[in-house]
């Protein structure tokens, strides 16, 4: 249980330090499509705080959370519902000017990185822990993070190559 609250402990600093970064960039990027991104990205993250801190809670008071716990979560790994937020936040800055391409890549490498340290870390909770709630809760909270960095990796393609996002989206048929 102590490897448990420890693990749980540093993913709410992993999440704090995630949502820090996002909300910071967000402000400070004139890019309305990073902007947005990274916006809706510091939301997602703060709901992870809120939540893995509810665990953490009922762990260290040696409460075992119950599976209506559970299932209040709220994660999800549905793009579809992750991205809602960033079109939303995008519609409201398209008056913005666009930051050079090297901030931008710099920025999204940092995000990516942050992702692929949650989701490891996650996936390594989940698989370790004998705790079946916890195991249930960082396995979809590592999904989501996958999904994170899937929408980071389609919005830097968009912005750096348009016309390849197109073609990969819209599965166009090149004729020659």
């Amino acid at each position: 249980m102590n490897n448990l609250l420890a693990d749980t402990k540093l993913a709410i600093e992993l999440e704090e330090k995630g949502y820090e970064f996002y909300k910071n960039t967000a402000t400070k990027t004139t890019n309305p499509l990073a902007s947005s991104t990274l916006s809706s990205l510091a939301d997602r993250e703060k709901l992870h705080i809120e939540k893995i801190q509810e665990l953490y809670l009922s762990l260290s008071n040696k409460k075992e959370p119950t599976t209506i716990w559970l299932s209040a979560t709220e994660i999800t790994s549905d793009k579809k519902t992750l991205l809602k937020p960033i079109l939303e936040k995008l519609r409201t800055r398209l008056d913005k000017k666009f930051d050079t391409e090297a901030d931008i890549n710099e920025t999204y490498l940092i995000a990516e990185g942050l992702e692929r340290d949650s989701y490891a870390l996650y996936t390594k909770i989940a698989k370790e822990t004998t705790n079946d709630i916890a195991k249930k809760f960082f396995s979809a909270l590592a999904q989501e993070e996958n999904e994170h960095y899937a929408i980071l990796d389609d919005t830097l393609l968009y912005l750096k190559h348009p016309g390849d996002w197109f073609k990969k989206e819209e599965r166009w048929i090149v004729e020659g």
